[in-house]
């Protein structure tokens, strides 16, 4: 980052003023509306704005990087601590990582307030034999060639971390979701609760699927708030990563 984009961006991030609320250096102004304000990255995180991001290889770790190119280590692996967010699902696959969870349970209320619509869980946690038969059915049905646009195959999928959920407006397809008022809401403020919209329009050749404004990743308000501030579209582009827009195989 140029010393006159770091500067741009630390004065943004040390007074900025957002829906009735103030940042200032890690001071906030509590707003009218709950959950208004920018989250600010704990006083150890006081570097998130400028530090270098690395990705790392732990599938448990929140920075973990997953896509075509990097796939689950050690195969096979699945959290052992997942839990059911409070929050609407419409399926069996219902449960996060403990943080993500709460952070889900936060994005839902906070999207109902501003929204008037109810935020709903739609694919959360899927193990990699979960994978495995979703992407067979999705190749029998499409093709494997069209299916790699918009599934991940067995052992690639950010779904099997726990940190990955797919959301829907109530009464909505979660298809349709980046239409809805409330997949609006989502793509302008999930970064607030540590969540990035993984595969955004546009960055089809970085990530290698299709746009889904449904398909949330946690990675914590600390590297959530910079990549919003920065104007960075990707985790890839977050970690300094190479584009993964194919398999390689």
């Amino acid at each position: 980052m140029s010393p006159r984009v770091l500067v741009t961006v630390l004065h943004r991030f040390c007074a900025a003023s957002v829906a009735g609320a103030v940042v200032a250096c890690g001071v906030i102004v509590p707003a009218a509306a709950a959950g208004a304000a920018i989250p600010v990255p704990r006083p150890d995180d006081a570097m998130a704005l400028t530090r270098a991001w690395t990705p790392v290889d732990d599938p448990a770790d929140p920075l973990v990087l997953v896509n075509k190119s990097r796939p689950i280590s050690p195969r096979g692996w699945a959290p052992d601590d997942l839990v059911r967010p409070d929050v609407p699902a419409l399926g069996a696959h219902d449960r996060l990582r403990p943080r993500a969870a709460r952070a889900l349970e936060r994005l839902a209320a906070a999207a109902d307030h501003a929204t008037g619509r109810e935020l709903v869980l739609a694919s959360a946690y899927r193990s990699e034999a979960d994978q495995r038969r979703l992407y067979a059915r999705y190749v029998a049905g499409h093709g494997r060639r069209e299916a790699d646009t918009f599934s991940a195959r067995p052992g690639f999928s950010e779904h099997q971390t726990g940190l990955a959920v797919d959301v829907a407006q109530q009464g909505t397809s979660y298809t349709r979701f980046g239409r809805t008022e409330t997949g609006r809401w989502v793509a302008a403020n999930a970064w607030r609760h540590g969540f990035v919209v993984r595969y955004p329009k546009g960055a089809e050749d970085v990530t290698g699927y299709s746009a889904e404004p449904w398909h949330l990743r946690y990675v914590g308000t600390a590297l959530a708030t910079r990549m919003h501030l920065a104007g960075t579209g990707t985790l890839e582009e977050a970690f300094g990563a190479a584009a993964a827009a194919d398999y390689g195989r």
